[in-house]
């Protein structure tokens, strides 16, 4: 048993070896087992050990007498509620009057809810107590996000940034644009510092820091006349990649572009003028995406549902800014080049730097600004197992800021509300175990037969449907349509499972190297996929329902002996798998990756051509696809001209294919790369704050609903294989 031994750290310090944990975890999981199977026998009384007797009886005052009153009335109520307060205007007051009356409704059903523990048994106890109170935690996570709304006022930095302009434009302080890279492609790289280029601002100087030591990448530079770094070593990653350029450019002003964003032309005309405040040390802007995230392209939906982020981005950040709390996110942000070098540089402890350096930012009192403007879009991973990657590095970031105190103080330095947020990040690192309980343990009531809410369903739809129906609707409205909550359901279900892996992984070792480093970008794949690695979950769990369903359900209908006594509570625990097989289906839906056959995203564009005239399908920064008004060409000229005259845009132009497309030609064009100013020029249309992307009309509740519904009724992913 050499594996159970002790061993130490890179300090010297003693540890246990984590199979001395694993082996704990795995003896206390025998013994409950063990106390199931003693108290659960094959006959039709063994759900009687584990549930009351009797059904329990409510106080007088809360019990249900009146169907219309006591139950039809709270839900129409609540329904009512949900459907005007989009009436409303969008102000303090109102905010206030929303978080109130959902105070009051959750108030109303956690009263209740705490009647509704099953005592019957220490097993039944232990699972319904955990999941009463993974529910009272999620929802104070949500309060901590919702109530401070109030505040919620996404206009006002705008407001300051047109103040300030003439300011920024006066003042002029030297920028640095740094391109930090590794292994990205050359292409992604080429676009970045193209757009770059494109920003309307004199004093600037672009760098590219390629910490993968490239010839090319060096070359590449040097053709597009901008600055090119490459330290020694990769030592601390991006952070040391950053700290070797802190120490190697000399900018006023520092802004730093992830190589697959591309910032649009006025990002630094927005952005300066917060710096005229001696105190401000960052100002960061929303990551925006071109385009859609892996659920929303593999269940067949683009652009319609705001992606995981977008929350984040558009609301949460958003509140956090009055309270001197941002978040630091790695691009797309400008930081003063005295305040990082006060602080020492960036954070190079942890495996990302942007969080951690910000917060180490605030500890020392600097003041950081959140800017709500979309200045710049980026791509997101586009397979299921890269977003994972990426967001599973993101968690560790965030485990190692609270298992830094010495690096970062953060609950000595800070402020009461600070902390509040910070508190709030803290607790949603636990929201993967809290989904998993909510996933789990009703699949377990069902499977050994045991109530987690011992109440009848007449009681549920009294107390918590109307409180249900709130939390998914007003929450929405208060965050503008940034937030749905049936989504998030959607994100946390896909997330859970592999979180809780790599939590198990860090759990003692926070700063131990797990997993990517690097998201990967640039992926092409001919066919669909389902990695059984990440989707197993989704899979037992609907195999396992659908077998108890058959066996406590349909089997008595065919013979009398499979029959079962009742218990308190069960409807309530078929009602809730019944949502959650909806959820996992959807999940598993999400897990079956699309096709990605093209390098570079496509985009509609109206254009002309040379000869032919027409509009285009698609176009991207590669190519595009003509539909013509004519007939197709017949002779075998293969080169040409595509003209954009409202942008004053020349494209040489290569035939690759011809086809038909609603019965009218459609030609397959290659860009034949033009001049660099042309071709910067394409990347500003294409790319630029004017693109079709920016405009997208934003979905309601109910809209986003639907969606949902409508996914699992097209099951796109398996109908439509491609």
């Amino acid at each position: 048993m050499k594996f159970l031994h002790s061993f130490s750290d890179p300090q010297g310090r003693s540890r246990i070896s984590p199979w001395v944990w694993m082996v704990l975890l795995l003896s206390a999981g025998c013994l409950v087992l063990a106390v199931l199977l003693a108290n659960l026998q094959v006959s039709v009384v063994a759900v009687g050990l584990l549930n009351p007797l009797s059904f329990r009886v409510l106080p007088e005052l809360w019990q249900v007498r009146d169907v219309w009153v006591d139950v039809l009335l709270p839900l129409a109520l609540a329904i009512g509620i949900c459907l005007g307060v989009n009436l409303l205007p969008r102000r303090p007051s109102s905010y206030l009057l929303v978080n109130v009356v959902l105070s009051l409704f959750t108030i109303r059903y956690f009263i209740w809810r705490a009647t509704t523990i099953n005592t019957a048994h220490p097993v039944s106890l232990f699972f319904s107590l955990v999941f009463f109170l993974c529910e009272v935690t999620y929802l104070l996570t949500s309060a901590l996000q919702f109530y401070p709304s109030l505040r919620y006022r996404p206009q006002q930095r705008r407001r300051e940034a047109d103040q300030l302009l003439a300011w920024a434009k006066e003042q002029q302080p030297s920028v640095d644009l740094w391109i930090p890279t590794y292994n990205e492609s050359e292409r992604l790289i080429r676009r970045c510092v193209m757009a770059c280029r494109n920003i309307q601002y004199a004093n600037k100087t672009i760098y590219v820091l390629d910490d993968g030591h490239r010839p090319a990448i060096a070359a590449l530079a040097a053709e597009l006349g901008v600055q090119y770094l490459s330290r020694p070593d990769n030592l601390h990653r991006k952070a040391g990649n950053l700290n070797y350029a802190l120490a190697h450019s000399k900018g006023e002003l520092i802004a730093v572009f992830d190589c697959d964003f591309i910032p649009f032309s006025r990002f630094l005309d927005r952005t300066v003028g917060f710096f005229k405040d001696p105190e401000v040390a960052l100002v960061q802007t929303p990551q925006h995406y071109f385009n859609s995230d892996f659920h929303n392209r593999n269940l067949g939906l683009d652009v319609l549902v705001p992606d995981d982020m977008d929350y984040f981005f558009r609301y949460v950040q958003v509140i956090r800014d009055p309270f001197n709390a941002v978040v630091c996110c790695g691009t797309s942000y400008l930081a003063r080049r005295s305040a990082l070098e006060a602080i020492g540089g960036y954070v190079t402890h942890c495996i990302v730097e942007d969080n951690q350096t910000g917060t180490r930012l605030l500890t020392r009192g600097w003041r950081m600004i959140y800017l709500d403007e979309v200045l710049s879009l980026g791509e997101v991973p586009r397979t299921f197992r890269d977003y994972l990657e990426q967001r599973l590095r993101w968690m560790q970031g965030n485990v190692q800021v609270f298992t830094s105190p010495k690096q970062l103080p953060i609950w000595k330095t800070l402020n009461f509300w600070q902390k509040v947020f910070y508190l709030n990040l803290l607790l949603s690192l636990l929201t993967p175990l809290f989904r998993a309980v909510y996933i789990v343990f009703p699949l377990l009531s069902m499977l050994i037969g045991f109530t987690l809410i011992a109440a009848p369903p007449v009681e549920y739809l009294a107390y918590g449907l109307p409180f249900v129906i709130m939390l998914y609707f007003l929450p929405s409205w208060q965050t503008n349509g940034h937030y749905f909550h049936f989504w998030t359901e959607v994100y946390e279900a896909l997330f859970c499972f592999p979180a809780l892996r790599r939590l198990s992984q860090i759990l003692f070792r926070p700063f131990r190297s797990v997993g990517s480093l690097v998201t990967n970008k640039d992926v092409t794949s001919q066919k669909q996929i389902l990695d059984l690695r990440f989707a197993w979950p989704f899979l037992t769990y609907l195999f396992l329902f659908v077998g108890v369903l058959v066996l406590n359900y349909g089997l008595p209908l065919l013979d009398i002996r499979w029959s079962r006594s009742v218990f308190e509570g069960e409807g309530l625990m078929v009602g809730w798998n019944l949502y959650n097989g909806l959820l996992m289906f959807i999940c598993l839906l999400a897990c079956i990756d699309k096709p990605v056959r093209r390098q570079a995203d496509r985009f509609p564009l109206e254009l002309g051509g040379k000869e032919y005239w027409g509009t285009t399908n698609d176009v991207s920064e590669q190519g595009a696809s003509l539909v013509l008004n004519t007939a197709a060409p017949t002779g075998k000229e293969t080169e040409g001209l595509l003209r954009v005259p409202q942008f004053h845009l020349e494209l040489p132009v290569r035939l690759m294919r011809s086809g038909r497309l609603r019965q009218l030609p459609l030609l397959g064009l290659s860009f034949q790369m033009p001049a660099q100013e042309t071709e910067a020029a394409l990347i500003q249309l294409i790319y630029g704050e004017n693109a079709w992307f920016q405009k997208v009309t934003r979905v309601g509740s109910i809209e986003a609903l639907f969606l949902l519904l409508g996914s699992v009724v097209r099951a796109e992913p398996i109908v439509r294989r491609s």
